[in-house]
């Protein structure tokens, strides 16, 4: 089947656009994803879904524009996609402790309060999932912590414990460790005044100034 006269035209204006730019767009990817194969990969990614998607452009200058976007949106995907990737395979600890690049006094002050949020709920986590039961803490280290890009199912399998038991596991446990987490925000945002809920459903009340 002979190709559609637009996309034939749309071919012909990215192959010349490509001819005179495709070393600059290459240069600009790779500030983005520091690599010259996936530059390579991400600019064909680009070229691709202007193809695929044959929208009329009039003028060659408007395939420029609309092709320099999708390349700035492939790239960023792209770059998006590997740093998701490789946190996955972070431990806990830098996962909540990454490093911030900032600039400026109230930067630095900010980024400061943040690192201190992060060290003070990193601190809750420990001590609450020390704090669940046994099979449940198992659970959690073996799909979130130690599962080394491995599926639920796949560490189930090799620890021998079913897929449903251990997905089961792995959420009541982070469901309890979420409710006590949020009761510990609750009353750190609250200065530790009122009533704080403790284990087993109890209230304490701060003591009243005088």
């Amino acid at each position: 089947m002979p190709e559609d006269a637009s996309v034939t035209n749309l071919r012909s204006s990215l192959e010349a656009l490509f001819t005179r730019n495709g070393e600059k767009w290459r240069r600009f990817i790779m500030t983005i994803v520091k690599n010259r194969e996936d530059a390579e990969d991400v600019l064909q990614e680009a070229i691709g879904r202007v193809l695929a998607r044959n929208r009329p452009l009039p003028s060659q200058d408007q395939v420029r524009m609309y092709l320099g976007r999708a390349i700035g949106n492939a790239a960023l995907e792209f770059y998006n996609t590997r740093m998701r990737q490789r946190r996955k395979h972070l431990p806990i600890q830098e996962q909540l402790l990454r490093p911030a690049h900032v600039e400026g006094p109230d930067a630095l002050l900010e980024e400061r309060e943040r690192r201190t949020r992060k060290e003070y709920l990193l601190k809750i986590l420990r001590r609450e999932l020390r704090r669940l039961p046994e099979k449940q803490v198992q659970a959690i280290r073996l799909t979130l912590l130690d599962k080394r890009g491995l599926s639920i199912r796949d560490v189930g399998a090799a620890n021998g414990i079913p897929y449903s038991t251990l997905r089961h596991r792995s959420r009541q446990g982070l469901k309890r460790m979420r409710r006590r987490l949020e009761r510990a925000l609750e009353a750190r945002t609250a200065g530790n005044g009122g009533e704080i809920r403790r284990r087993g459903g109890r209230t304490a009340r701060s003591p009243r100034k005088s």
